[in-house]
């Protein structure tokens, strides 16, 4: 099963209504605040942690994404706010940006050899982008997968995990970033019906 932690995403209702439940996958969505009450017989296979206001510190109360994230040995895949809460809660830093973002951004895959990036045939995508914060400093345990003109961490990955964080919007961002959706699926040995 896939566990989504919601943070108030304005794109999760769009991303379930348009992709997700058109998909074989089961899934449970979990408010960002609500406890993790699991039946002892759920198999977690990957964890989504999706976009929402403000940063890891406010205003939201975000304590289910940090209890998903370390209590499951499983695939992480986290949306803009979603990936500031993977750098923050490995030991990375964020930063208020000069200006909000709200458009799609050119983003440059710095390693087209990971799995995120099968099936793509360009080492640039773009990818819609609707934050204020970006992580500024990376965990040391992360890797940068890609950047872009504003961001120089848009894509980390943890070095011996399949833990990715993205500041951007793939579930959003047309083929090419529900591709990479899909991919992150396939390591959750999870796959979409149409995939």
């Amino acid at each position: 099963m896939l566990l989504i932690i919601d943070n108030q995403s304005s794109y999760l209702k769009k991303f379930k209504n348009s992709w997700l439940d058109e998909s074989d996958i089961e899934y449970k969505v979990y408010d960002h605040n609500q406890p993790l009450w699991l039946p002892d017989s759920t198999t977690i296979d990957g964890i989504i942690l999706s976009g929402g206001k403000g940063s890891p510190w406010e205003p939201l109360n975000l304590t289910t994404n940090y209890v998903a994230l370390m209590q499951f040995d499983v695939p992480v895949l986290g949306f803009c706010l979603g990936h500031e809460i993977i750098a923050v809660a490995y030991g990375g830093r964020i930063k208020k940006l000069d200006t909000y973002r709200n458009k799609k951004e050119l983003v440059k895959i710095h390693d087209m050899s990971d799995p995120i990036f099968e099936g793509m045939s360009t080492d640039t995508i773009m990818l819609r982008e609707k934050h204020s914060f970006h992580v500024h400093q990376l965990p040391r345990e992360f890797v940068t997968l890609g950047s872009s003109e504003v961001c120089p961490h848009e894509i980390i990955k943890h070095k011996t995990k399949p833990i990715y964080g993205f500041q951007s919007h793939p579930e959003v961002s047309g083929a090419d970033g529900l591709r990479l959706v899909e991919n992150f699926l396939k390591m959750c040995g999870l796959t979409a019906k149409d995939s």
